[in-house]
């Protein structure tokens, strides 16, 4: 890759990209064996959300993880009980979670893959995908299409994305742009 590829992929880093999906033909990724999912039970469970989200550098702490959770979520409890998805062992530890949430897109509710993280102590074990499909599942449940947002230096994430279906939306140059850099990065990888 020329210089120039990388100073564009680094100046680019941290735009926000966006991804749709029409929630047909989602893959079928098995669970391996000894992990479960769950769903947020009572309000008190959110400092579970917030201890995998921080430890996967979504947010720069725990209370802000909380803060956002009260921000985004609070409001609408019972629909988070319903899409709030957690990836647990069978003895009961947070190894992910994925949220299948709602959002409005040029003017009409759709679906919104939304804070997808895997705890550090989980990473590598193939979790990713079967956690992905289940909020795709679910997400399907609600909506007949959905969305999600990120960033050019998620480049394993974009790949899973691309994997499941989801297509890049361009909206602009600089996602035109983006989406070239970050499509050259993977090329390379």
């Amino acid at each position: 890759m020329s210089k120039y590829n990388i100073r564009v992929v680094t100046k680019m880093n941290n735009i926000r990209l966006y991804m749709a999906h029409d929630l047909t033909n989602i893959p079928v990724q098995p669970l391996p064996e000894n992990y479960q999912f769950s769903r947020l039970q009572k309000e008190a469970d959110k400092k579970h959300w917030a201890e995998i989200v921080a430890a996967a550098d979504e947010f720069a702490t725990k209370q802000a993880a909380l803060e956002r959770f009260d921000h985004e979520f609070k409001p609408h409890l019972s629909e988070t009980k319903q899409r709030m998805i957690f990836l647990q062992t069978h003895d009961g530890h947070d190894a992910g979670t994925a949220t299948a949430w709602f959002d409005t897109w040029n003017r009409q509710t759709i679906g919104r893959l939304h804070w997808v993280a895997i705890h550090p102590e989980y990473q590598g074990k193939k979790l990713g995908k079967p956690l992905i499909a289940e909020a795709m599942n679910v997400l399907a449940s609600f909506h007949q299409q959905a969305y999600l947002r990120t960033q050019p230096r998620n480049l394993t994430a974009i790949r899973i994305y691309r994997q499941f279906g989801f297509e890049p939306i361009i909206r602009s140059q600089r996602d035109e742009q983006a989406w070239n850099a970050v499509y050259s990065q993977l090329q390379n990888r």
